[in-house]
C-alpha cells in the first residue's frame, strides 16, 4: 500500500516584493528544487502582500496542488498570526500535515505541525545596522516563532547558534538547511561582449574587485573603502573597487566615504543589476570583498566560488562555514586586516588563483538540490513529531 503524500502548506509571501533579496533568491531556487521531484510530499502555496504575484510564484503555484494569493498588507497578517493566531494556514490552502513559514513569520494552523526558516538573528545580534521598526519587527516575529514553533529551519551552523544563545531555542529543535548555488551560471563560457558592454555602461577601466550586495549597514562599506583607499594610497595603480547592488538603507556614510577621500573615479556603484548582469561582472572580476559584519549565510561569497574569483570575506558568523580555508578571512571590524587582506588579495594573484580553484571544488558541495532534499527530511522529522 502506498503511503499517503505529506501535506505542507508553505506561506511563500517573501516572494512577492520586488526585486529579489537575498531570502527571495534563497526561498525562490529552494522551491524550484524542491517542486522538481517527488519526494512523497504535497505542497499547497500561500502568499500574500499589498503587490500582486510576480510570474514565479505562479510558476511555483502551478507545480503544487493548490494555491492561493491575498491581496492583504503584509503588517496585518504579521499582527494576526503573531498575537491572535488566526486566521490558521488552513483556511486559505486546506487541511495541511505541517505548515512552513519560509521566512520567519510562523503560520497560524488548526492542527499542522508549524516551522519557520530562520535567516540570521542580525536584528538582535546587530540591531545598529536596522531601522528601528524593523529590529523590533523581527524580534517579534523571532520570539513568536521560537515559543510556538515545531521545530525551526537555520540556514547555518552559525543561526543555529543564535537561537539558541540569544532567544534560547531547544537546539534539538532546529535543523540546518543550507543554501546553494547554481552551479550551471558559472560553468558557461563567459560572455566577453556582455562582460565589455557593462563595464562601458559603468565606466569600469581595467581590473576590478567586486563586492555584490545590498548597500546597508550591515555589508560594512564604510570601512572596505576606507581599507581600499588605503591600498590605493600604497600602490598608485590599483583595480577599481565596485559596488553591485542597490542602495537600501542607512547608506549615506558609504558616500560620504567614498567622497571624504576622493575616490569617486575609482569606487563606482552601479545600482540594482538583472540577474545575468551581476553574474557577469561577478565573473569578470579579479576579487570578490565581502568584509560583512553578520551573515546568515552569505549567498554571494558562494557565487563568488562557483565563479573561480578569489574571495576576502568575514571571519565571523556564518561566513568560514562557507568559505572554509579556501578564501582569505578577516576581523570586519578592523580596518587595517581589511586593507592587508585586499592588498593580498591584489598583489598574490597565484596564491588566489590556487585557493579559487579549491573554492570552485567546495562550491560543488552548495546545491539546491541538496539543500531541497535536506528541507524535505525536515517536514519528514516534524511530521513523524506527531500532532500538536
Amino acid at each position: 500500500m502506498v503511503s499517503a503524500a505529506i501535506k505542507i502548506g508553505l506561506d511563500a509571501s517573501c516572494l512577492i516584493p520586488q526585486p529579489l533579496t537575498g531570502v527571495g533568491y534563497y526561498t525562490l531556487h529552494q522551491l524550484r528544487a524542491l517542486l522538481s521531484e517527488d519526494r512523497g510530499l504535497e505542497f499547497r502555496l500561500f502568499a500574500s502582500s499589498a503587490q500582486a504575484a510576480p510570474e514565479y510564484l505562479r510558476e511555483l503555484g502551478r507545480r503544487c496542488e493548490h494555491m492561493r494569493t491575498l491581496r492583504c498588507p503584509t503588517r496585518l497578517k504579521n499582527l494576526a498570526w503573531t498575537q491572535f493566531e488566526w486566521p490558521p494556514i488552513e483556511r486559505f490552502v486546506g487541511p495541511v500535515d505541517v505548515a512552513h513559514g519560509c521566512f520567519h513569520l510562523l503560520p497560524a494552523a488548526r492542527r499542522a505541525k508549524r516551522m519557520a526558516t530562520v535567516f540570521d538573528l542580525s536584528g538582535i545580534r546587530c540591531p545598529h545596522t536596522h531601522s528601528a521598526g524593523d529590529v523590533g519587527l523581527h524580534r517579534r516575529l523571532l520570539r513568536h516563532a521560537v515559543a510556538k514553533a515545531d521545530a525551526l529551519v537555520a540556514i547555518s551552523e552559525s543561526s543555529k547558534a543564535d537561537l539558541v544563545e540569544l532567544l534560547g531555542a531547544a537546539p534539538e529543535r532546529v535543523y540546518v538547511v543550507y543554501g546553494g548555488v547554481l552551479l550551471e551560471e558559472f560553468d558557461r563560457d563567459l560572455d566577453g561582449e556582455a562582460l565589455a558592454a557593462l563595464k562601458a555602461r559603468f565606466g569600469i577601466t581595467g581590473e576590478y574587485v567586486i563586492h555584490l550586495g545590498t548597500l546597508e549597514p550591515r555589508k560594512n562599506l564604510a570601512r572596505l573603502i576606507e581599507a581600499y583607499g588605503r591600498v590605493r594610497a600604497r600602490r598608485g595603480e590599483c583595480p577599481a573597487l565596485v559596488l553591485a547592488g542597490k542602495a537600501g538603507w542607512m547608506y549615506d556614510d558609504v558616500f560620504e566615504t567614498i567622497e571624504r577621500l576622493g575616490l569617486g573615479d575609482s569606487v563606482i556603484h552601479t545600482g540594482y543589476l538583472e540577474r545575468a548582469e551581476a553574474v557577469c561582472l561577478l565573473r569578470g572580476a579579479c576579487g570578490c570583498v565581502y568584509p560583512s559584519l553578520y551573515e546568515g549565510f552569505g549567498l554571494p561569497v558562494l557565487e563568488a566560488m562557483a565563479a573561480r574569483v578569489p574571495v576576502l570575506t568575514s571571519k565571523v558568523s556564518s561566513l568560514p562555514e562557507v568559505v572554509g580555508d579556501t578564501g582569505l578571512l578577516v576581523d570586519p571590524e578592523s580596518v587595517d586586516a581589511i586593507e592587508a587582506g585586499l592588498f593580498e588579495l591584489i598583489e598574490e594573484r597565484a596564491a588566489g588563483s590556487e585557493r579559487a580553484t579549491r573554492a570552485y571544488e567546495r562550491a560543488q558541495n552548495f546545491t539546491w538540490q541538496r539543500s531541497a532534499a535536506a528541507l524535505a527530511d525536515v517536514y519528514r522529522a516534524v511530521y513523524a513529531g506527531g500532532a500538536s
